[in-house]
Formats: structure tokens, C-alpha cells, sequence
């Protein structure tokens, strides 16, 4: 019996290779093989060590969940999460936050879920996946900022200079965001400014959760907009998500398997955390791949 473990050793200041390494023995402890991998591994490796495989572990943050989620979707070896990044949002909301014993026992198990996979089309650029949410908005420009000065690893303190630096002038974008395939009349539609949230999964950062009733099994997709005009709304906006357990007043959501998005100016969005490759856009479908991805079932563990 074999279990491949894929660390990100950028994730966690360090702390993700300590982590697969304690995943490792608790997996040796039940007669478990653990092949390690790195990240960036080739086709060809991640295929041959998946032959025979019980689980792919993906060790690290949101990032490197996304990465690893959108490399074996469609597969037959279920994924599982041991978080060693900053939110762990898929982590959060998959229920990967146990001990590596309980993990090791529930692989041994053997016991799965299908969940959907979300993908992002832009026009002229590759499809990208993701496995929590997308968004445009005052979250994405602040990723995007953040990412041009990274240095190292990401904790809650970096966030605190792009943050201040964009309250002071930033404009929300303006949008149209349609429901339904290409072709059909839309479902629901919405022209507005501010931010947007296309969600899987409910996680958010800081547990602000816009999306709280979004189900990652259910082949739908959470839109969720939070009118604003400029930085200071959106402290508004994350001062009533924190203080509001169920429907935040104000909020328009709605649900779909397709989201067709026009903005009013190239828009940066980001996905699961992180910047999207290829800049600011002013179109995009967002859409699913329902059940495309076997899980590890964490429910009830």
C-alpha cells in the first residue's frame, strides 16, 4: 500500500516539510508506503507514483491545494490536505484539520467523496482551476499588490501595507454578471460595482464567509456581490460579515453552474488566495466540473 505526498517547502515558513514528514511516519505506522514528490514533479512521475496509490496528500497552503487539485481531477486517487499555509481554506472546509494519525486512519479506510471543481476561461489565456472561490474586488487588487512586493512567505501581517496602501484610493469595479450557459437567456443577472464572490465552498478569509450557504458537491456556483464604491465600504463590509452569523443585509447572491462576468475595466481576480496568471481582465466564465474531483471523506471524523 502506497500514499503519494506532495510538500510545498515555501508554504508555512518551513513548517510544510515538517509537516509531511509527520504524516509520513504516522502513514509508515500503519504499514503505509509514503512516496514523496515535490510540487513541480513532471506528468509522468506524478503518474507513475499514482499506479496502485490509496491517496494524493497535498502538504502546504491554499495554493498548492489548488495546484495539486487541478493536476488530478478527473482521476480515481482520492486527494487529501494537510494544511501548512496561512487561511487553509479547502482545508478548513474539507475537514483536513486533525492530527496526521487521524488522516493516516481515514486513508486506511479508504473512505471518499466526489466534490466539484471549479475552472476560470478567459479568452487567449488557459483554463485555471480552482477549488474554493474566485473573486474581483478589493480582496484581488490586494493579492495583486502583495504578490508584486513578495518576498518570502505570507503571513497576516503582509497583508496590512497593501491593504492600507489601497483604502485610500481605490474604486470599486463595475460589472455584469449573468448565470446559464452561452446562448441561453440568463438565469439571474446582476449589473452592479464592487465586489464580487464566485464561490465553490464557503471559506473566506479571516472566516468572513460572504458565501455561507455555497455546497462544493451540489454542481452550483455562489455569486455573491457586495455593493460598494470605494476601500472604506469594504471595511464596512468585513466589519458586518464578522459581526453576522446568517444573511448579511445588502448582499446580493444567487446560484449558478455558469457565471458570465463583463467588467467595466481591465480587473485583477484571484482564485483560492492567489493571483490569477495573466493580469487583469474584462471578461470571464466561470464555470464547474462537477464531481470532478475524489476527496478523502472527513465528515464525521
Amino acid at each position: 500500500m502506497r500514499v503519494v505526498v506532495i510538500a510545498n517547502p515555501a508554504s508555512g515558513r518551513g513548517r510544510s516539510l515538517a509537516a509531511a514528514d509527520r504524516i509520513c511516519s504516522a502513514l509508515a505506522a500503519r504499514g503505509i508506503v509514503p512516496t514523496r514528490l515535490p510540487l513541480d514533479a513532471s506528468s509522468a512521475d506524478l503518474e507513475s507514483a499514482c499506479i496502485g496509490a490509496l491517496a494524493i496528500v497535498a502538504v502546504g497552503g491554499d495554493g498548492t491545494v489548488r495546484s495539486v487539485s487541478a493536476r488530478v481531477a478527473g482521476g480515481s486517487i482520492p486527494l487529501a490536505i494537510v494544511p501548512a499555509g496561512t487561511e487553509n481554506l479547502a482545508a478548513r472546509e474539507f475537514g483536513f484539520q486533525c492530527s496526521p494519525a487521524a488522516l493516516a486512519d481515514r486513508i486506511l479506510a479508504q473512505q471518499e467523496r466526489s466534490v466539484d471543481l471549479g475552472v476560470i476561461r478567459r479568452a487567449g489565456l488557459p483554463d485555471h482551476a480552482f477549488l474554493v472561490m474566485v473573486s474581483a474586488g478589493f480582496d484581488a487588487d490586494v493579492v495583486a499588490a502583495l504578490a508584486a512586493r513578495r518576498r518570502g512567505p505570507v503571513t497576516y501581517l503582509t497583508y496590512l501595507l497593501p491593504i492600507l496602501a489601497l483604502l485610500r484610493h481605490w474604486q470599486a469595479p463595475g460589472f455584469v454578471a449573468e448565470s446559464g450557459e452561452l446562448g441561453d437567456a440568463p438565469a439571474d443577472r446582476i449589473e452592479a460595482a464592487g465586489q464580487l464572490i464566485i464561490a465553490n465552498a464557503r471559506q473566506y478569509a479571516l472566516r468572513l464567509n460572504p458565501a455561507r450557504g455555497a455546497d462544493p458537491a451540489d454542481g452550483l456556483l455562489d455569486a455573491v456581490v457586495l455593493p460598494a464604491r470605494g476601500g472604506w465600504s469594504m471595511v464596512r463590509w468585513a466589519i458586518r460579515l464578522a459581526l453576522t452569523r446568517g444573511a448579511v443585509s445588502g448582499a446580493w447572491s444567487a446560484q449558478g453552474s455558469v457565471w458570465r462576468v463583463q467588467f467595466d475595466r481591465p480587473t485583477m481576480i484571484q482564485a483560492d488566495g492567489d493571483s490569477v496568471a495573466g493580469g487583469p481582465v474584462e471578461q470571464m466564465e466561470v464555470a464547474l466540473r462537477p464531481g470532478a474531483l475524489r476527496m478523502i471523506d472527513m465528515r464525521g471524523a
